[in-house]
């Protein structure tokens, strides 16, 4: 509504009025209070309120801020900002939930007026876990919009501890370096069974079968061929307990020695003879690409995953697979396929200045545990239903291993089939994390795509809808204080709607008379002369005709 550019209209046209009525809400949405143009007009101004007199209230979760990925028992935070708009006075409750149950619960006063405030909650996660949890705010009285009171997000729960079982069949040079890795690892758990001889371990090995492991290394073992019965024990105790399992092939270990073992770990072991010379080898179908000279391994077997999830992370040049990892059903295994690979110890990446062991161990040992998060969503919205024209915030963790701060991530919109539009997200260095922001299509459910730089495959998908703005009802209400102003200055009367009938009683009658006078001048219109002479000679010839005198 633009009040100052009708008074000025009205000042042109005055002399032609009695008297104007304007039918509005007193919102001025542009242009100017015209409170000097008033004083200059000289008829009177009629208004008629329209809406009410208080200003519509709406409360809302702005967005959440939170990680993606924690450890149980591990505490995180939590930050969730609120909105209020209209006279909000009003002491609110905000909650917390996971599922059904209420993890924390705080009193907020909101000021209204579209303040934002934040609220923090702060709590240990008691399930491991893709977990699920929602922000609650309670409502207002006469709320425009209590659908935004409430918003969701998943977080990935990970077990803070591991318990970890290595199984050495005769001590060498892995296995030092091996403990060594697993030891270091603050987040396991570790059983060292090594074998004395034909029967006996060190520590007892009742305690092997006895525990549940999340991960079971054998570490040159089985040295000689295990019996049938031994085997299914373990692939009993192995299923039953969903245990993942890892083989370094060891440098006492011969051809037979893994018969009947390999069908757990999902390979056929080939009957060509291994190569006896040290193989030069690269990395395959893995994100560890870092150009550099990596030193030759002995290839101890001929080796072939089964089932389709077998992959070859590490080949040698002879086409055997050096780092091999399969999954058959829940149960996830690796092959280490070189008895050397502890020389990867003491080779530095130059690029990163990382230890190449410690890296293949690392990815390895989390896929195995499943405790990378190698599946979550890295990337989040911070919320997952906008306004039309509301700025939508994204945020990542860094989740990619060989990471450099000019690689970028593009996102994509969709709209069913059709892309919308693609946006680049950056990376953060002071905060460490990916951001990036845009503002919200129209109306309509939307897909995204995230891309790692040029690659073609999305590294993760999601949905957000956009609902009807709410932003502008916000500021709707009646302004009588400025209505009133118009009226009076130009004595003029205001009504509210309900009372609009009465205003026929104010509107002063201005009456105005005309008279019209139209005559013709024959002797100037020969065409109207000639047209009456026609007439005159057709009813004497018509008289005659009819003997009428």
């Amino acid at each position: 509504t633009n009040i100052g550019n009708l008074s000025k209209e009205i000042q042109k046209e005055a002399h032609d009025f009695a008297g104007v009525i304007i039918f509005s809400d007193g919102i001025i949405t542009e242009g100017f209070t015209p409170n000097k143009e008033l004083e200059k007009i000289n008829i009177p101004i009629h208004t008629v309120g329209i809406g009410e007199n208080s200003k519509l209230v709406d409360v809302s979760i702005q967005s959440i801020d939170v990680p993606t990925v924690v450890l149980k028992n591990e505490s995180f935070n939590v930050r969730a900002i609120l909105q209020s708009v209209g006279n909000v006075e009003e002491r609110l409750s905000v909650s917390i939930y996971n599922g059904q149950k209420l993890l924390g619960s705080k009193y907020i006063r909101l000021s209204g007026e579209g303040s934002k405030q934040n609220v923090n909650f702060q709590f240990q996660p008691e399930k491991i876990g893709q977990q699920t949890y929602e922000v609650r705010i309670s409502s207002l009285k006469d709320e425009i919009n209590i659908i935004n009171n409430r918003q969701s997000f998943d977080v990935l729960v990970l077990k803070d501890k591991y318990k970890v079982a290595l199984v050495t069949g005769s001590p060498n040079k892995n296995t030092s370096i091996f403990k060594k890795v697993l030891i270091n690892n603050s987040r396991i758990e570790l059983a060292h069974y090594v074998r004395m001889n034909e029967t006996k371990f060190k520590p007892d090995i009742k305690n092997f079968w006895s525990t549940s492991y999340e991960l079971i290394i054998f570490d040159n073992y089985p040295i000689k061929p295990l019996s049938d019965n031994f085997i299914r024990i373990l692939g009993k105790k192995i299923l039953s307990q969903k245990s993942a399992i890892m083989l370094v092939v060891g440098p006492n270990q011969r051809n037979n020695s893994l018969k009947g073992i390999t069908s757990i770990f999902g390979t056929n072991l080939l009957d060509t003879l291994a190569e006896t010379e040290p193989l030069f080898w690269e990395f395959f179908n893995n994100d560890i690409s870092y150009q550099m000279d990596l030193p030759p391994l002995i290839q101890k077997y001929n080796l072939s995953g089964t089932g389709p999830l077998a992959d070859s992370l590490a080949i040698f040049d002879s086409g055997s697979p050096l780092w091999l990892q399969n999954q058959i059903g829940e149960t996830r295994s690796t092959i280490f396929n070189a008895p050397d690979i502890h020389s990867l110890y003491y080779y530095k990446i130059q690029e990163s200045k990382h230890n190449l062991f410690l890296t293949i161990i690392d990815k390895s040992t989390g896929w195995l545990l499943k405790s990378d998060g190698a599946s979550e969503k890295y990337f989040r919205f911070n919320k997952d239903r906008y306004q039309q024209g509301e700025m939508i915030y994204i945020t990542g963790s860094q989740p990619f291993k060989n990471f450099n701060e000019n690689q970028a991530v593009n996102l994509k919109i969709y709209n069913g089939k059709s892309s919308l539009f693609s946006k680049e997200i950056t990376f953060n260095v002071e905060s460490n994390r990916w951001e990036g922001e845009f503002r919200a299509p129209s109306k309509g459910k939307y897909d995204f795509q995230l891309f790692l730089g040029l690659n073609e495959t999305p590294i993760q998908n999601g949905k957000f809808e956009v609902v009807e703005s709410q932003i502008e009802l916000s500021n709707v209400y009646l302004n009588e204080k400025l209505l009133k102003l118009i009226s009076n200055k130009s004595e003029g009367r205001y009504y509210l709607w309900k009372d609009r009938d009465e205003l026929f009683n104010s509107i002063t009658k201005k009456v105005k008379s005309e008279f019209k006078e139209n005559y013709i001048r024959f002797n100037q219109n020969k065409f109207f002369i000639f047209l009456i002479l026609l007439l005159l000679i057709v009813e004497w010839t018509v008289r005659k005709t009819r003997g009428l005198s």
